[in-house]
């Protein structure tokens, strides 16, 4: 794990490279869901699981409230794509938050989840980022309304209980 990879994690939001921190936590998520395939321990699965829904809620959040609204201008159809992407995934992970992480069918969803992400991903970082970074936009204005976010969903996170299932 590289050095902003974890820097990124301690909250040390880049905001002058709001593409890179997404980047960072595609890579992030990445590596958890191979974690979540690699073990058969259900304490360690579980565990995964829940930073592999959570990450992707917070990282789903991020890009719809700032990131997609300030970008779209860069291509407008592509940003709808994307947008609609996160729906499917968001459907994805409703089905998943109250499953107990030994139902067989909770291993199908994740691998259906992780394949759905990981084209989603290949798609914003060889299509949207580039196209992004073309337009001239003020990334640094777009990383600092993402931290802002960023910081307001790490609160709101602390201020709830702990849940059943693989969301806690």
């Amino acid at each position: 794990m590289n050095k902003d990879a974890n820097a990124f994690r301690r909250g040390e939001f880049p905001t002058d490279a709001p593409i890179e921190a997404l980047r960072t936590d595609h890579r992030f998520v990445k590596e958890l869901f191979e974690r979540y395939f690699a073990t058969r321990d259900e304490g360690e699965k579980k565990e995964t699981g829940r930073h592999v829904l959570l990450l992707l809620e917070m990282h789903t959040s991020l890009e719809e409230g700032v990131f997609y609204p300030r970008v779209r201008d860069a291509d407008p159809r592509l940003v709808d794509h994307c947008e609609e992407e996160h729906e499917e995934a968001r459907q994805l992970i409703d089905r998943l938050k109250p499953m107990d992480e030994s139902d067989p069918q909770a291993e199908q969803l994740f691998r259906q989840l992780a394949d759905m992400i990981m084209l989603h991903v290949e798609e914003e970082e060889t299509t949207l980022f580039p196209k992004v970074e073309q337009a001239g936009l003020d990334l640094s204005a777009i990383g600092m309304e993402m931290q802002a976010l960023q910081m307001r969903m790490i609160a709101d996170r602390m201020q709830k209980p702990v849940a059943p299932g693989l969301r806690q």
